[in-house]
Formats: structure tokens, C-alpha cells, sequence
């Protein structure tokens, strides 16, 4: 009985716990739903205004559009030959004024056609006393006879427009009783300023009111108003009573003093927000007028519609709880109850937990070590001189960070000799470069913060970005070298050389590269120690009695494809050797000169023929280990050879070189996920549809194609080499979404990538 009341307490208590554990996973959704909905209300009150304030300025531009096409309108009449004769109370050669006005009423008539929203066109010149429109020719003395027409301006109209022209040039006018408004202007004036000709161009309101209320689509209702800085010119909308009771001269004082302000709010006259918008004519604007009860309207029933859905979904949350909690109570309670009971623990290779992480842990970790080989081997084409720095895509730079901070590079080339302790039977490169990499940015990062690390040939390449205000740079470079090699030497065991280059451009990292390799190698040769400078290495062109001139002059002559003065330069070299007998040193130096040279000529095939000569890679350990005359004679083939691939190479240079380029440029970028046809073409400065006639000219396929097979064929090797997921695949070679890589993958492999993997798996 008391082992029954004791489990009775203990499945209380656990269908307790449980009820807390979901209740407590639900309602942290719900608090942050409730939360979102309530930063949704505010960004929904803001978005609102927003519209409305668009629409405004929308509307604004359709009026701006009327009055520039009433401006052009004046500024087409300013040169016609009526109104420059008649301005000045004379007729054209050959007429009369009488004549003149008619023909002016001619020509008025005709342009008023040519633009719908055109009531009249008035033209009234001071010194004659004469108006002219369309329709007919009269004094002005003669208006009060014709004020009781609706499109006629009155006496008043007129006296009130040449008063309001006196300050501006352009104005606009309104009169309430009329069914127009008046944009005016002094056409022409005399030296003194006085009027000359008043150009007073009628707009109907009515079509103009319908032109504005066709393009406005009105989320809450409000109504427009055209204004200036005293009156209400033309207004639209429901709300005429609350316009005719508005400020208008404070609305618009207040808008003047506060240039970027757009909003105006009253506090009386029923609480409206006004919208602002000054209009091209100096002094009008547009204005919206929103009541706030029709706004707070509109947002009480948001508000409402959200508390709603949120007790929906509390209500409905806690029925999920109480349901699951009673429904999985006893499998979990005979679970615990397991737990509880044993006596022998999981071990982890049999706990789910433990594999599931491993597993997790396991494609993470490949997933930043393919990410790491694809930024080595980027960087390494950067020092080779295959991707010249300053055409790194912008994309491709940030996702490496390659926006070295300083103008100025040097760069250190480490070789590990000995790897001491840290010579273990499994990822004994990973761990060497692994150690060296994070010892040696430790060291860096005071002075000479971003630096990049590469591997390539069991050699480790470091980019140093140097500041201008370093005092003394390489001095301390190599300072903190020898702390490197000093400190991985006392805790490893740690065996290391390092050549160092002279400070070079961003421009010229592939020679400051250069520099270190051969700086490294003459420390190898001569013994130099543990380091060497490059600036501090002998230049020699003559060596014992063998003049060798210089590394420039060997480039030039393979370069030039001069395969005769090649023969003869060594020729003459071996005829020396035969005079003389050189020391070990001076053969040393033999050695060393022309290793430089010939590092040198490759990277300038690199950078100008993008091109790597075969027969330039002889330089191995049994290049060193041969006599001299051997080593002179096998540098000479491989020179003459140099020349034939160079030639072949130049047959076509525009054409051919063009396509390599591009090829060159996709293989290098195929990882981009920006990279496309106008990416490429924008790189290269030409068009699209240039690049793309051109290349499928060249290789019969479009440049997609290409970038898609590089793309796959990238996937096929981290299919055959990793465990990788298809989705980390796609996104590493490129592709914006899995969908996207499986189906280009079964165009041009015929199956899927899982299918693909399954026949590795199964040794197909």
C-alpha cells in the first residue's frame, strides 16, 4: 500500500514536471507572437503614414508636371514674333497690330489644343492695354462687361495677379468662385523690370481634380488641397468643411521655418494630421488632411483583430498541453523509471546523444576545412600571380577578407624543416600549420593586424599588410620571426627557415612573393641561418670571371622567343667554365642566379600570357644536386622549350587569350554565388551579349554552361572526397539553393548527387 502511494507521488510530481516543461516551451512562442504583434502595430502606424506621405508627393509631381508644362508652354510663346512686337506696341514688317493680335490669337488657339487640361490662354501686354486669347482680342477696359462668364478673369483677377508678380516671377492664383486656377508670369519685361507682356495660363479644375483622383488609391480616407502661403487654391476630397476652417497661413509658416519637417498635426478643428509637400512654383504646395478618428479607426480594429489571435492561440496552446502532457505522461514516467533503475551506465559510443553530436561535429568541421583549402588555394593563386589583387570580386573579398587595410604588403615564407614534437602519425601538416598559423598571428597582431596564412608545398606563405606610420616595418617583421622560429623551436622541437621580401604594393604581391621564395632558397644554398632578407642578398652579374648579367636580361631573351642569342649566352657561359675553375661558393651563386631567373620568367609568363610553361619546372632537388655544367645545360633546354610554348602561345594572343581569360576567371570564382553572365562581362568591361557571342564563337557553349560544369565538377570531387551534406555542397560550389544544384547536377552527370554518392558508397 505505501509502494502505491509513493508511485502515485512520483507520477504526480513527474506529470507536474512535464506540464511545466511544455507550458514553458509554448508560452515562450506566444509571449514573443504577442510581442510582434505589438511592434507590428507601431511599424503598421508607420508604414501608413509613409503611404500616405508617398502619395502625396506622387500627387505632387502630377502637379509639378502641369505647371512645367505651363512654364515650357511660356517659354514657347516668349520667342514667337506676335508677342515680341507687340511687347513693345509694334507690329511685325509688313503688319499692323490690329494683324499682329489676330494672328497671335491664331497661334494661341492651336497651342491651347495641344493640352487637355488648358481652359484659356491669356496674354495681356500693359503698354497697349490689349488682351489676347484663343477666342477673342479686347481692351481690358472692356472686362467689367464680361465678368458674368465662369472662364473669363475678372478686372480683379488681373490687378490681383500684377500685384502678386511684382515679388515673383511665376505665381499661381485661384479664385473660388471661378472654375480655374491662373499660373501666371511676366513673359517679358524691360530693363527697368516692368512688365512688357503677362502670360496668364487658365487651368480647369475639373480635369485637372480628375487626373489626381484617377492615380490616388487611398488606404483611409482624406482629402487634398492645393494652397499657398495665404489661401486655399483647389481642393479635393470629402472633407471641405474641415478645409475651409484650416490655418492655411500658419500651416505654411510653420512648414517654411521647419524645412524637413513633413507633418503637422492641430489641436483643434477636430485633431487632423496634415501632410506637406512643397510644389515646384515658390510658395504653393499640396497638403493631405486625415482626421485622426478615421486613423485610430482603422487601428483599433487591427488592435483587435491581434488580441484575438493571441488568446486563440493561448487557448489553444494550453489544450495542446494538457492533451500531450496526459498522453505521454506513462511512456515518459516508465522511461525515468528505467533510468532510475538501472544499475549500468550508457557508454558513449552507445549513447544516441553522443553519436548524433559526433556526427554533427564531423561535418562541421569539414565543412570549415573545405572552406579553408578553398581560401588557400584562392590565396596562393593571388601570390602566383594567376589572380592579380585588385580584380578580386568584391563579394569574393569580403567572404575571404581580403580588404587588406594598408596599401603596403610583405610577405614571410616559412619551411618546416623538422616537425619535433609535433610529429604525429595522423594530420601532421594540419597540426604543424595549424600550430605556426596561430602562434605567429598571435605575435603579429599588435603591429601588423589582418594577416593571411597559406600552404602550398609544404611551405607556409604569410600576407602582411604594413601601415605607412610603422617605423622601421621589416626590422620588426623580422624580429618577430625570430621570436616565432625561437619560441615553436624551445616548446616543439619546432625546426624552421623563413625568407622575407621587401615592402611591394598590393599590386605586386606575386613578386613580393617571389622574393621571399628565393630569399629562402639562397638561405638554403649559402647557409645563411635561420632567416634571410631579401634586400640583403647580393645582386651579382658577373661571378668569378662568368659574366651573367642580370635575371631581367634572362626574362627578356625567353621572353623575345631570341632562341639563337639563347644558345649563344650559354655557349659562352660553358666556354668560360672551361677557362676557369670556380669555387663552391661562386657555383652556389651560379645556382642561385638562376633559379631567380627562372622564378622570375615564370611569374612573368603568369601575369603577362597566363600561361605556366612546363618546361620551366625543373627546378627540383636533383636540379641542385647535379654538376654545374649539367645543371647550365638543362636550364638551357628548358629555356629554349620556354620559347617554343611562348610562341604558340602569342599565334592568337587577342582571340585565344581572351578565352582563356574569362575560363580563367570562372575556374578561379566559381564559388561566387553572384557570379553570372553581367558579372562577368562587368568585370572584363565589355556587354553581355558581347561575352556571350564571343565565348559560345570560341568553345560552342555559353559562358553558363562553362560555369556550370566547373561548378559540378568541383561538387563531383566533395562528393568522392567528403562526407559532406548536398546542401553544403551546393552552397560551397556556388549555388543558391539545393533544388538549383541537384537539377543542373542530373543535366550533365544523368543522376542525382545522392544517387551519385550512393554508387561511392556501394563501389560502383
Amino acid at each position: 500500500m505505501r509502494r502505491q502511494t509513493d508511485n502515485k507521488k512520483k507520477k504526480t510530481g513527474l506529470f507536474w514536471r512535464t506540464l511545466i516543461s511544455y507550458a514553458s516551451v509554448l508560452l515562450l512562442p506566444i509571449i514573443i507572437c504577442s510581442f510582434y504583434y505589438f511592434h507590428s502595430y507601431n511599424a503598421l502606424k508607420e508604414r501608413t503614414i509613409d503611404s500616405q506621405h508617398l502619395m502625396l508627393e506622387n500627387s505632387g509631381e502630377q502637379i509639378n508636371s502641369v505647371f512645367r508644362d505651363a512654364i515650357t508652354l511660356g517659354s514657347h510663346i516668349q520667342l514667337n514674333k506676335y508677342v515680341v512686337a507687340l511687347s513693345n506696341s509694334k507690329s511685325t514688317p509688313g503688319s499692323t497690330p490690329v494683324m499682329d493680335r489676330y494672328y497671335l490669337k491664331k497661334d494661341l488657339a492651336a497651342m491651347q489644343i495641344s493640352n487637355a487640361l488648358i481652359q484659356r490662354i491669356n496674354l495681356y501686354f500693359p503698354d497697349s492695354g490689349y488682351i489676347v486669347n484663343p477666342v477673342s482680342t479686347f481692351e481690358k477696359s472692356l472686362l467689367p462687361a464680361m465678368e458674368a462668364k465662369s472662364n473669363t478673369m475678372t478686372d480683379g483677377d488681373w490687378d490681383a495677379i500684377g500685384s502678386a508678380l511684382q515679388e515673383n516671377r511665376i505665381i499661381c492664383y485661384a479664385n473660388r468662385e471661378k472654375n480655374f486656377i491662373v499660373i501666371a508670369q511676366n513673359l517679358l519685361t524691360d530693363i527697368t523690370g516692368k512688365p512688357l507682356a503677362v502670360l496668364c495660363i487658365q487651368i480647369d479644375n475639373k480635369s485637372l481634380l480628375t487626373r489626381l483622383q484617377s492615380r490616388l488609391l487611398l488606404e483611409y480616407s482624406c482629402a487634398f488641397a492645393l494652397v499657398d502661403q495665404e489661401q486655399l487654391l483647389l481642393a479635393a476630397g470629402s472633407k471641405d468643411d474641415s478645409l475651409s476652417a484650416l490655418p492655411i497661413a500658419e500651416i505654411a509658416s510653420y512648414f517654411t521655418d521647419r524645412p524637413d519637417a513633413s507633418f503637422y498635426e492641430t489641436k483643434n478643428q477636430g485633431k487632423v494630421i496634415i501632410n506637406y509637400y512643397p510644389l515646384q512654383i515658390s510658395g504653393t504646395a499640396l497638403i493631405s488632411i486625415t482626421e485622426k478618428k478615421d486613423y485610430q479607426a482603422q487601428m483599433t480594429r487591427l488592435l483587435e483583430i491581434m488580441l484575438l489571435t493571441i488568446l486563440i492561440c493561448i487557448f489553444t496552446g494550453l489544450v495542446v498541453i494538457m492533451y500531450y502532457s496526459r498522453k505521454n505522461y506513462e511512456p515518459v514516467s516508465q522511461i525515468l523509471q528505467f533510468i532510475g533503475d538501472t544499475d549500468e551506465s550508457v557508454g558513449p559510443a552507445q549513447n544516441e546523444y553522443h553519436l548524433i553530436m559526433k556526427i554533427l561535429t564531423e561535418n562541421r568541421n569539414e565543412i570549415a576545412r573545405q572552406k579553408m583549402m578553398l581560401k588557400n588555394n584562392y590565396l596562393q593563386k593571388i601570390f602566383s600571380g594567376e589572380i592579380e589583387f585588385s580584380q578580386i570580386p568584391e563579394q569574393v573579398a569580403e567572404q575571404f577578407s581580403f580588404n587588406l587595410s594598408f596599401p603596403t604588403v610583405c610577405v614571410v615564407l616559412l619551411s618546416v624543416e623538422g616537425t619535433g614534437s609535433l610529429n604525429e602519425p595522423e594530420g601532421l601538416a594540419g597540426l604543424t600549420a595549424f600550430t605556426i598559423e596561430n602562434v605567429f598571428q598571435e605575435l603579429l597582431s599588435p603591429q601588423f593586424p589582418d594577416s593571411h596564412f597559406g600552404i602550398r608545398k609544404g611551405k607556409i606563405s604569410v600576407l602582411i599588410p604594413v601601415s605607412g606610420q610603422l617605423d622601421r616595418p621589416l626590422v620588426q617583421i623580422e624580429q618577430l620571426t625570430e621570436r616565432l622560429i625561437e619560441f615553436l623551436s624551445d616548446t616543439f622541437q619546432l625546426s624552421l627557415k623563413a625568407g622575407i621580401s621587401s615592402l611591394q604594393s598590393q599590386e605586386k604581391i606575386p613578386e613580393a612573393c617571389l622574393q621571399a621564395d628565393t630569399a629562402l632558397e639562397y638561405q638554403r644554398l649559402f647557409e645563411t641561418g635561420r632567416i634571410c632578407l631579401y634586400e640583403t642578398i647580393p645582386q651579382k652579374q658577373i661571378i668569378g670571371s662568368i659574366p651573367l648579367n642580370t635575371s631581367e636580361y634572362i626574362v627578356n631573351l625567353v621572353t623575345t622567343c631570341n632562341q639563337a642569342q639563347i644558345t649563344e649566352y650559354f655557349n659562352d657561359i660553358e666556354k668560360n667554365l672551361e677557362k676557369c675553375e670556380l669555387s663552391w661558393a661562386d657555383a652556389k651563386s651560379c645556382y642561385y642566379f638562376f633559379y631567380q631567373a627562372t622564378v622570375k620568367l615564370r611569374l612573368y609568363c603568369q601575369t603577362h600570357y597566363g600561361l605556366q610553361p612546363e618546361s620551366l619546372s625543373f627546378l627540383d632537388e636533383s636540379f641542385f644536386s647535379q654538376s654545374l655544367p649539367k645543371a647550365l645545360s638543362q636550364t638551357c633546354r628548358a629555356y629554349l622549350a620556354a620559347c617554343r610554348e611562348i610562341a604558340e602561345n602569342c599565334k592568337n594572343p587577342s582571340y585565344g587569350q581572351w578565352g582563356k581569360d574569362i575560363c580563367r576567371f570562372i575556374d578561379n570564382n566559381y564559388f561566387d554565388v553572384n557570379i553570372n553572365l553581367n558579372t562577368i562581362a562587368e568585370h572584363f568591361q565589355i556587354t553581355p551579349s558581347y561575352l556571350s557571342r564571343k565565348f559560345r564563337e570560341q568553345y560552342q557553349k555559353s559562358v553558363i554552361d562553362y560555369l556550370y560544369e566547373v561548378r559540378i565538377s568541383n561538387a563531383v570531387s566533395l562528393l568522392n572526397e567528403t562526407d559532406l551534406k548536398i546542401a553544403d555542397i551546393a552552397q560551397m560550389t556556388g549555388f543558391v539553393d539545393s533544388n538549383a544544384f541537384i537539377r543542373i547536377f542530373k543535366k550533365l552527370k544523368g543522376t542525382t548527387p545522392g544517387k551519385y554518392k550512393e554508387g561511392i558508397l556501394q563501389g560502383n
